[in-house]
């Protein structure tokens, strides 16, 4: 991998950056290594063709309906799958995702 960056927290709508930087923290502080695009309102695309240039292996994308429902869209970067999981089972299902990616 070019990175070590083992997630990229992306948006699928505009103003949404603090809640990114919200993500990012939780990740952070639980030693998932985490990095979200430093523009306010980051294409989709972009976010994910970086995902893919940099060979960051999962994605989570959050958008106005995630927000509203209480999930986060977990995107498997390389099979492009994905899934919709409860915000607070976040942290534990990145964690299990990652040990397989090991």
């Amino acid at each position: 991998r070019s990175k070590d960056t083992q997630v990229l927290v992306a948006s699928a709508q505009k103003k949404l950056v603090k809640e990114r930087m919200k993500i990012c923290r939780l990740l952070w502080d639980n030693n998932i290594k985490a990095e979200m695009a430093l523009k306010a309102n980051p294409k989709m695309l972009d976010q994910m063709q970086y995902c893919e240039e940099h060979k960051i292996p999962l994605a989570i994308i959050v958008g106005e309906r995630e927000l509203e429902e209480g999930i986060l869209k977990l995107r498997d970067v390389p099979s492009r799958v994905e899934e919709d999981i409860p915000r607070d089972n976040l942290v534990e299902e990145l964690n299990r995702r990652l040990k397989h990616l090991q």
